[in-house]
């Protein structure tokens, strides 16, 4: 059995999704257009059917997502398959029209309308779309909302061209009058109708064509509701965060304009905003992954951190559990340029690591620059281990991403792990210095 995980899977659907979407267009396309079987088309053709055919295998080996959870065992999966979509995939996987041609004698320029529904059998492989793009789905994990776009730009594409082809075979045009450029005046049609714009350049002119153009026009009405309806939720629902964040800062922003905030306030307000937003730390890190195991939880926020532990020096090749801790200890907090992290004389009750951006340790006089400290260092250590006031005033010198960790947790991970106490230690005595 195929593990659940291979790519080769997700791509081998991205190919049978290409091959669906050929045929749906083609096979209707082919009754209504005059154009030669070439062995172009043929040998398209039969790649597609062996595509087909070799997916029925590919059903047969690789895991099912079924209520939640993948099903590996292969005695269940082909059962399952067998139960559910193999007559389907089957029928479309048949190369009827060869074997009719090659049993029968049977010309598709002899019996055209025979083969419309000989090489419809395919068109029936349009149903598995959803499973298809819903596997892919769940390997690639694109941006919540894609999904659903890409299914509705699908059956969009393919309900048009089907009207399109549908006109075409009312418009009782001989095989030698229809062409591309009637195939377009038809889409152009179709597309209009639909869309509900209908200028009446092209219109019905019998009783059957009136009665398609009703067909489609209520079709249109439906499907322009739909197509509203979706881009409008699809729009909105790209990015929930960022769109509650920036409402959230509208919202501060009226509120402190309201109460006579001055403007430049205002605008450092905004700059936070704007940064968390585009930083993607507009959501409660803790509040969102608390529903995962801790096992799981624990994965995701080294990967989550993996850069800040990568730059700091006493955490590389650290005991793991060292790391855990300082994971689910620390706190991300942002300082913009010229805000200041502690001031000299409050007292000391976070240790801290800088992430990004550079921070300056000021002197007695709050205005001369003792030290400055880059990505990876960290301070606050001194008060924390003697018990004092802050030694110094410390300002931010850029935008930065600062994680804290509180006393208790910082003296609880004194006591189990000897690295990050002789790293503090070895500050300390620098600072002393």
């Amino acid at each position: 059995m195929i593990s659940s995980n291979n790519r080769v899977r997700v791509y081998w659907d991205l190919l049978v999704f290409v091959c669906i979407f050929w045929a749906s267009l083609e096979s209707p396309l082919r009754i209504v257009i005059s154009y030669d079987q070439n062995l172009l088309l043929t040998g398209v053709y039969f790649f597609i059917d062996s595509v087909f055919a070799l997916d029925i295998v590919w059903n047969c080996i690789t895991p099912e997502y079924k209520e939640g959870k993948w099903v590996v065992l292969r005695s269940e999966v082909i059962r399952d398959y067998l139960k559910s979509w193999f007559i389907i995939d089957l029928i479309a996987a048949v190369p009827f029209e060869y074997a009719t041609l090659k049993i029968f004698g049977l010309q598709q320029s002899q019996y055209p309308y025979l083969y419309l529904i000989l090489g419809v059998t395919r068109i029936l492989k349009v149903f598995r779309i959803s499973d298809i793009l819903h596997r892919i789905n769940l390997a690639f994990q694109p941006t919540p909302g894609i999904l659903r776009l890409v299914l509705f730009a699908f059956w969009v594409t393919l309900v048009a061209h089907w009207c399109a082809v549908g006109w075409l075979y009312m418009d009782n045009l001989q095989d030698y009058q229809t062409g591309q450029s009637e195939y377009i005046k038809a889409l152009y049609w179709t597309v209009t109708t639909i869309a509900t714009v209908g200028y009446g350049d092209i219109t019905p002119s019998t009783d059957l064509q009136r009665i398609y153009t009703i067909f489609v026009m209520m079709l249109g009405a439906g499907v322009y509701a739909t197509v509203i309806g979706n881009i409008a939720s699809i729009l909105g629902n790209l990015d929930l965060a960022k769109a509650a964040q920036m409402k959230k800062m509208a919202q501060v922003d009226s509120f402190l304009k309201a109460r006579s905030i001055p403007a430049d306030m205002r605008r450092r307000v905004r700059d936070y905003y704007m940064y968390i937003i585009d930083r993607g730390w507009g959501e409660d890190e803790s509040l969102l992954l608390n529903d995962l195991p801790l096992s799981l939880r624990k994965e995701v926020k080294i990967q989550l951190h993996r850069s800040l532990l990568e730059k700091v020096p006493f955490l590389k090749g650290a005991d793991p559990a060292l790391v855990a801790s300082l994971v689910f200890s620390l706190k991300p907090t942002i300082f913009l340029k010229g805000d200041t992290v502690f001031k000299r004389g409050e007292k000391g009750d976070s240790l801290y690591i800088l992430s990004e951006g550079s921070v300056d340790i000021l002197g007695s006089d709050d205005k001369t620059v003792l030290l400055n400290l880059q990505e990876g260092q960290f301070f606050g250590e001194l008060a924390l281990v003697t018990e004092e006031p802050r030694s110094a005033t410390v300002r931010a010198t850029s935008t930065c991403e600062i994680y804290t960790l509180s006393k208790s947790d910082f003296d609880h991970s004194l006591e189990r792990f000897s690295e990050f106490r002789s790293a503090i230690e070895k500050s300390v005595s620098n600072l002393k210095k």
